[in-house]
């Protein structure tokens, strides 16, 4: 009797086990092997609900079973973070070496198709920066989370903003330097990249930074590009441009983008959100000067309009999440304020993405704004010309140009 309980238990956490997998995997994968794994979740399921039928006390076998499938999805969960979605940058071995720099644009970016392995690297990036609740232990959940939202953004407009820039540094450069791209969140990956300058021959990278700020991940760039120059056994000098809070050409796009959509109507009839990107607090605590950056890059812009009538009060800054004040707030205090226009900025974006195309505009659809109330949006500045103005006075900081 004890050796048939033994087995019972045995099968259910087996069972348990195998469906926290199943359920952790199907969260995460895509295409034919997402319906594979829900298959088997099923699978197990019915396997579950056989094993207890004739059991008249269920709850003890009901406890060990979702114990056993709570351990499984934990398993899962150790096992992606110990392997993460690292790109594979094969052997790297240059016909011949370079004197010159190269240059590597280094923008946040964003992976606009669903795969498991850039969603894997995605996440895992925001998880060593301890951004967007990224954690071990709810990595399936926040895949899951992504796949629904990637498929409500413009890929066009995520991907042709890039090629853009790209295009227009390469013309102000004119091939005097070698110019790669890459992104932070998606293709073209740094360590890719970085491969690629490798075996071009360069033995000097200067990193240029389309950011606002550096931090939280300044870190995990650093880490991504010394392991591959690492891996190659090259000698390489790296080096980084400034981040981008404090040029004014940037301030100058936000205030001109303004005055533009807001022309035909009086300053002191018009509310205006910057929107922050907010981060947590372990985060905000261990990168004080950052946040200080960041505030310093929303006040400039507020003082920037407030000169051409703005008023002061009708300038709010909020925060996509974890800070006050939120979104929500903000435009609710605009709108008690008597404007006739509000005009949402996303002042700590650099590009188009997630944020920008699906959850912003979910917030904003939550607020019900009067039909008379026009409500404008300001997107990143992308592929501005201003930009490029300030990413080549970045240049000339560093002694390249």
């Amino acid at each position: 009797m004890k050796i048939e309980l033994r087995s019972e238990a045995l099968s259910l956490i087996l069972i348990g086990l195998l469906t926290g997998i199943f359920a952790a995997a199907a969260m995460m994968l895509h295409g034919i092997w997402h319906i594979v794994t829900i298959a088997l979740l099923c699978i197990c399921f019915f396997i579950f609900v056989f094993l207890i039928k004739k059991r008249q006390k269920k709850l003890r076998a009901v406890l060990i079973f979702v114990g056993a499938t709570v351990l499984g999805y934990l398993l899962y969960c150790v096992l992606i973070c110990a392997f993460p979605g690292r790109i594979n940058v094969g052997e790297i071995s240059p016909s011949d070496r370079k004197d010159e720099a190269a240059i590597l644009l280094l923008s946040p970016g964003e992976i606009t198709e669903y795969q498991y392995k850039s969603a894997l690297y995605r996440l895992d990036i925001n998880r060593q920066s301890g951004v967007e609740g990224v954690k071990w232990w709810n990595t399936p959940v926040k895949a899951l989370q992504l796949r629904k939202n990637i498929k409500r953004i413009d890929e066009y407009k995520c991907l042709q903003a890039g090629e853009n820039l790209y295009n227009k540094l390469n013309e102000e450069l004119k091939g005097d330097f070698g110019l790669y791209s890459a992104n932070l969140f998606g293709p073209p990956f740094i360590e890719t990249v970085v491969g690629d300058m490798l075996k071009d021959g360069y033995n000097k990278i200067i990193v240029l930074n389309n950011l606002l700020v550096e931090q939280p991940y300044k870190e995990v760039v650093d880490e991504k590009i010394l392991r591959i120059i690492e891996k190659s056994g090259m000698d390489a000098e790296v080096l980084f441009t400034f981040p981008l809070w404090n040029h004014d050409a940037l301030v100058s796009y936000y205030e001109q983008s303004i005055l533009e959509k807001t022309q035909e109507i009086s300053p002191e009839q018009v509310g205006v959100v910057l929107v922050a990107r907010g981060t947590g607090k372990k985060v905000r605590e261990k990168y004080p000067q950052t946040v200080n950056h960041e505030q310093v890059f929303y006040d400039k812009i507020k003082e920037s309009i407030m000169k051409n009538g703005y008023e002061s009060r009708k300038i709010r800054i909020a925060y996509l999440r974890h800070r006050q004040l939120g979104i929500g707030d903000a435009v609710e205090y605009l709108l008690d304020s008597g404007i006739s226009k509000l005009v949402i900025v996303t002042a700590g974006f650099e590009n188009s993405g997630i944020d920008t195309e699906w959850l912003l505009p979910k917030f904003l659809g939550r607020i019900d704004v009067p039909e008379h109330i026009d409500t404008v949006i300001i997107g990143p500045w992308g592929d501005s010309d201003l930009l490029v103005r300030a990413l080549m006075d970045r240049l000339d900081m560093v002694d390249v140009l």
